[in-house]
């Protein structure tokens, strides 16, 4: 998350600064940590047999928060790693680059509910904490990728190569 986003708002845009970005992200997690529930220290967890007990586990807060939180953080962040690569060599066109992120709406929906679920299930709070901050992270990393894509598609996008989508460049 914000490998792309934040470099060009800062180098280019400069629409807030690394401050306000930092005091803004702490505020965040300030919130969110008084709002975190203690975790269960009594609960213990029932593996599932099969891929679909686990996607079921973790949206109901059945499972360890890392068992949530991790997998998906780590796919979500190398898909959108690997889009930006994409564009940055030219091999993605901007409805490409914007159906990848479409395609991931409805698997961040299932990690944002099933970490928030999950927090009860960690060592402690701050863990719960943490994982919820980055599930609101991705969706303000979210807002600028589709704020730069539509405001200044020129950061993201050579639109000197994309002939049959020059209009959304401009």
């Amino acid at each position: 998350m914000f490998i792309t986003t934040l470099p060009i708002i800062f180098t280019y845009i400069h629409l807030f600064s690394a401050i306000e970005a930092v005091v803004f992200l702490a505020a965040i997690g300030g919130l969110v940590y008084v709002y975190t529930p203690e975790p269960q220290r009594t609960w213990q967890e029932k593996p599932g047999k099969n891929w679909y007990q686990f996607l079921k586990a973790a949206w109901l807060g059945e499972l360890r928060l890392w068992r949530a939180f991790w997998p998906f953080f780590l796919f979500v962040n190398g898909v959108l790693y690997y889009a930006d690569y994409r564009i940055a060599a030219v091999t993605y066109t901007i409805a490409s680059w914007k159906t990848v992120h479409g395609m991931l709406f409805l698997p961040i929906i299932w990690w944002t509910v099933s970490v928030w679920q999950c927090t009860r299930h960690s060592r402690y709070k701050v863990y719960g904490a943490l994982a919820r901050t980055m599930t609101i992270a991705l969706y303000l990393d979210l807002a600028l990728r589709i704020y730069l894509s539509s405001q200044h598609p020129n950061t993201l996008f050579d639109c000197r190569l994309l002939i049959m989508q020059y209009g959304d460049c401009l």
